[in-house]
């Protein structure tokens, strides 16, 4: 498995590991019958479980990126991490993948922006 896939996946079961109280779909927000094979968020359908990829497309070419790569190992190896993440939200690619991580996590939250 490339790099890039591996930290998506990890990403991804972070992220869905966070979302343990209230297992939803991550798409809908319905109660989910289902989970992604790579990377375990809970959907309820074919169609969420489409949408979901196609999102993931998005942050997986993100995650390309090696300047936005330097800036993750930055954050996970950084002292002060908030510090960090005030100066990289000032980054406009840091921005698009935190934009990205929300719309496929908080969907509806997104989309209301």
């Amino acid at each position: 498995m490339r790099a890039a896939a591996r930290e998506a996946v990890s990403f991804h079961k972070t992220m869905a590991s966070l979302k343990c109280s209230t297992v939803v779909c991550v798409i809908c927000l319905e109660k989910p019958k289902y989970r992604c094979p790579a990377c375990r968020v809970p959907y309820c359908s074919v169609a969420c479980f489409r949408k979901h990829k196609g999102e993931s497309a998005t942050l997986r070419s993100l995650l390309l990126n090696p300047h936005l790569r330097q800036l993750m190992v930055n954050l996970d190896q950084g002292e002060d991490k908030a510090k960090l993440m005030r100066a990289y939200m000032q980054e406009p690619l840091f921005v698009e993948f935190a934009d990205c991580c929300l719309g496929i996590v908080e969907p509806s939250q997104n989309e209301d922006s």
